[in-house]
Order: C-alpha cells, then structure tokens, then sequence
C-alpha cells in the first residue's frame, strides 16, 4: 500500500514539473545583452571594478553604477526570489494529517492519517500557473531595469547640460559686465543716453542672476544623479558627467517596432500573464472537488492494533468553487485586455521617441550648417573691424554673447538627442546596436515559455 501510494505521489509530482528559466542569472545575461552591464548579485557597496569616479562618469559607467547599487532595483529583484519561492511551494503537495486520541477509560486508542489526494491532482496546474507567473515576475524586473537604465542616462544628460549651461552663462554673465561697464563709461563723455546704459546696466544683473541659477541648476542636478546612482558625492571631488562618444543614427521605424515587439520586456509580461491566468483558471476547476484518504488504527485488543481504510470527500452541491472559477476567468480577460494595451504602448512610445530623435537631429544638423557659421564669420568681422579700428568694442562684445548663446543653444540640441535616443532604446527594450540580435534571439524563445 505504502509502495503504491508513494508511486502515485511520484508520477503526479513529475507531471506538475512546470518550471521557469528566468532567475537573477538570466536577468543579468540579458541585461549584458540588451545593455552592455549587469547586476552586481547581491552585493550592495561595491562599485564595477572598471569605474571610477575621480574623473568623471560617461554613460556606460553610469548604467554599470546604476545597475548595481540602486536600492530600488535591489527592492524590485526580491520579486524574482519571492515568485521562485512560491514555485517551490506550488511544487509540494500537502503535508498528510495525523490525529492521534488516547483512551481514558475503557476505551480504544484511535490514530487517523488523513493524507490530501486532491493536493496531488491539482499540483500539475498550481505548478503551472506559479511557473508561469515567475516568468511574468522576471520579465517585470528586466522592465524596471530597462527604466532605470532610463532615467540614470536621461540624469547623467542633464548633468553635463547643467554643467555646460553653468560654464556659458557666467561667460554671458561675464560679457554683459563688461559691456555695462563700457556704456557706464560712455555715458558719462555723454557718447551714449542714460536710458541705454540704464537697459545695459539692468541686462548685466539680469546675466548675472541666470549664472547662478546655472550653477543652483548644476548642483541640483548632480544630487539626483548621486541619489539614483546610490554614490557619496564628495565636495572636495564632485561627480562630473563626462560623453565619449556621438550620437548614433537609428534604424528605420518599421524595423524599430518589430524589435519592440518581440524584446520589450512588459510585452513579453503581458503575453505571459494571459499563459499564467489561464493555468490558474484550470487550477480553480480542479478544485471543484477535494479527496482525502483515510488510515485508521485502534488497538487496546488482544488480537493487537487493526487498521481501516476510507476516505474523505466534499460533495460539491452548493459549492463547486463558482467564485474561484468566476474570478479566475475574469482575470484570463483581464490580462487579455492587458496585452493588447500593452502592444499599442510599445508602438506609440517607439513612435513618438523615434520622431523625438529624428526631429533633435534635424535642428541640431541645421543649427550647426547655418546658425554657427554665421556667427562665427560674424564674430571674425567684428573682431576684425575692432582690430582696425573700424568698430567698436562693443560690437565684438554683443557678437561674443549671441555666440555664447549659440552654443548654449547646441549643448540643448545635443542633449534634446541623447535624452530621445535614451527614451528610444528604452522603448525598444534594447541598445540600437545590440536591438536586432536580442530580438532574434526572443523569437527563437518564443517556442518556450
């Protein structure tokens, strides 16, 4: 008997063998695929051996740093570990019940087993709807990576547009100074009228005001950074942004949209939702009845201890779990409904990213083919007529200022693009240059789960 029953509970647990691939190991081999770094494990202080920030950060060390010490992240890996656990449970059928009673008196001693045959059954789609929403869980948190690889990048962009912005406005604020200065001058021989220098004198506070506001700018921009990055910003050695590379060019958006739709994490999420509550709703029918096997001993005879066998049943008259069934079909259309919101995002959010990108590139690419060489011929001029005495000194100042400005306005464009190309690799779930293979790769997944 003993024999038999452990057969049955062996059979039963190897066809509820669902399982899942996506552990913390898998979510860092894909995040060195789609990123370039991955998770530091559990580690929480150190920082990737390849960093250092004496001298500034570029983008991939503020992703690695990222990656590693952000304690949201940390908190989000946990939902990996607790949905394992949950697997592992779903796995183990119901520990068997023993009830023992002593007699008092003239009376039999009684023991029960009462061992949950219905644990057993319903094991193969509780094992598969934890397995599958393990999957729903990594491929969340490979999500919420890809976000806060995100910001981190779209943190370190402003950063160095703060520090540049800082650097031309207290050259601006430098330029009206001396320009205030020179018409101070001026108005007193009586060359220009006191309203002139009055506008001039005001101009000069205003520049002025705008470099602090820079430098308040920069500061408060590097403690979000420091903040997501988990880092301790000395005074002594403040974390710079430093950009070694250009600004790549994108695929089309056609082919961009494809990506997305097999890489994207949240679209593999919700596609596997609708997997894991249609297992769960299975789990739910079978619930509708519960078995139970009875041994029964009594001994206090001579004849020694006698055994009865039975079992236990609940008669599924009122109750055939109509709530439990109700609810799990409703969450089947739910996630249903879930997918398809979730693959119209992906195609707005590439979509508007790309047309954010392209449209940076266009202003940038007209900005510096017409607007920065007209002020640096005008800039030439004036110098030139100065230098013979043809202009005043003053014009070499205004066309310095519109030069400072020009190039305040290209370290916006500039940032404009790295900002949409961090949002564009966002929405496609990967770097442009890694976006083909990774999705390649998805497709030939998508036979298993």
């Amino acid at each position: 008997m003993t024999r038999h029953l452990a057969t049955l509970i062996a059979c039963l647990s190897l066809s509820g063998c669902a399982t899942t691939f996506r552990d913390r190991g898998w979510l860092d081999r894909q995040l060195e695929d789609r990123i370039g770094s991955g998770t530091c494990g559990r580690s929480r202080d150190a920082l990737p051996s390849d960093v250092r920030l004496e001298d500034g950060v570029d983008e991939a060390e503020v992703v690695a740093v990222a990656l590693c010490r952000n304690p949201a992240l940390r908190a989000e890996l946990t939902r990996i570990d607790a949905a394992l656990a949950t697997l592992d449970e779903a796995r183990r059928p119901a520990n068997p019940q023993l009830s023992m009673m002593g007699p008092i008196g003239p009376i039999t001693a009684v023991a029960t087993l009462l061992v949950p045959l219905e644990s057993l059954w319903q094991m193969p789609n509780r094992t598969e709807a934890a397995a599958r929403d393990a999957d729903v869980a990594g491929e969340a948190v490979l999500m919420r990576a890809l976000d806060l690889v995100r910001d981190a990048r779209l943190l370190h962009v402003e950063l160095g547009l703060a520090a540049d912005r800082a650097e031309v406005r207290a050259e601006l604020a430098r330029i009206a100074a001396e320009i205030a200065r020179i018409a101070s001058v001026r108005a007193g021989v009586g060359e220009v009228s006191p309203l002139e220098e009055r506008v001039l004198a005001a101009d000069a506070r205003t520049s002025a005001d705008a470099s602090d506001l820079a430098h308040t700018e920069a500061v408060m921009a590097r403690a979000r950074l420091v903040a997501t990055l988990a880092v301790d910003d000395t005074p002594g050695s403040p974390l710079r942004a430093r950009f070694s590379t250009d600004v790549a060019t994108t695929p089309d958006l056609r082919e961009l949209i494809g990506f997305a739709r097999v890489a994207r994490p949240d679209a593999r999420s919700a596609e596997l939702a609708i997997s894991a509550a249609t297992a769960r709703a299975g789990w739910e029918r079978s619930r509708i009845v519960n078995l139970g096997a009875l041994v029964e001993t009594q001994w206090g005879q001579p004849a020694g201890p006698a055994l009865r066998l039975g079992g236990r049943a609940d008669l599924p008259i009122f109750n055939q779990n109509q709530g439990g069934i109700g609810r799990a079909e409703a969450e089947v259309e739910r996630a249903t409904a879930q997918h398809e919101m979730v693959a119209r995002t992906v195609i707005m959010e590439v979509t508007l990213a790309h047309a954010r990108f392209e449209q940076a590139t266009r202003s940038r690419q007209r900005f510096e083919t017409e607007v920065l060489p007209a002020l640096d011929a005008a800039l030439e001029m004036a110098t030139h007529g100065f230098e013979t005495g043809d202009q005043p000194f003053l014009i070499v100042l205004d066309v310095q200022r519109r030069a400072g400005e020009a190039r305040l306005r290209r370290a916006e464009l500039i940032a404009e693009q790295r900002r949409a190309l961090a949002e564009l690799e966002r929405a496609i779930g990967a770097r442009l240059q890694s976006a083909a293979e990774v999705a390649s790769r998805a497709r030939a997944e998508r036979g298993s789960p």
